[in-house]
């Protein structure tokens, strides 16, 4: 009678060093990985509304298109005044042409009337303000309408840094050429005197 072979059936528990192998053969990290990207993901989203934020507000530019200035004019002829004023106006509202086109026919009268013909020596236009000092004034040469932008712009940023009383002195020198003198001139209209000589026979 045969036996049959008996086969040996490991019915023991895995040990606790069998139980770290196994857990270290499973794959780590994955769960932190996912929490930054997340994390990640948030941080851009972030900044790109805080972009927008900032694009979204415009920046703020302050408006002096009412704010005032006094204007002095002066338009000289050698040691006569021609134009002697001054206005209260506001940014950008002076119009140099005109101002020249009035100064070229007050000019003219007074040549008429004086005997005189004229040509253009210089203009200036000198910018001050209160608790600006004197030698800290914006001065301005004038030769044509073209110059008196510069004007405005000096004017736009005394304005901008919210300067107070601000005179802008506007000067233009001619000078006196073909004068006809005095003499010259009554001796032209003296009337001459008729000389009868009487001769007897």
């Amino acid at each position: 009678m045969c036996t049959g072979a008996r086969v040996k059936v490991d019915t023991t528990t895995p040990s606790e060093s069998e139980k770290r192998a196994s857990s270290s053969n499973k794959p780590v990290g994955t769960t932190s990985s996912a929490q930054n990207k997340a994390s990640k993901q948030k941080r851009v989203e972030t900044a790109v509304e805080d972009e927008d934020s900032n694009d979204s507000e415009p920046d703020f530019v302050k408006d002096i298109s009412q704010q005032t200035y006094t204007l002095v004019k002066s338009v000289m002829v050698g040691d006569t005044a021609i134009v002697s004023d001054t206005d209260f106006l506001r940014y950008q509202e002076f119009k140099f042409r005109e101002f020249e086109s009035h100064n070229i026919r007050r000019l003219e009268d007074a040549a008429k009337k004086g005997g005189f013909e004229f040509e253009h020596v210089s203009g200036s236009a000198t910018i001050a303000a209160k608790g600006v000092r004197i030698c800290d004034g914006i001065v301005i040469t004038i030769e044509d309408p073209s110059s008196w932008k510069k004007v405005e712009q000096g004017i736009e940023r005394y304005m901008l840094a919210d300067k107070k009383e601000i005179i802008v002195k506007l000067s233009m020198l001619y000078t006196k050429i073909n004068e006809i003198s005095s003499d010259s001139s009554d001796n032209e209209r003296r009337p001459r005197k008729k000389v009868i000589v009487l001769v007897c026979c």
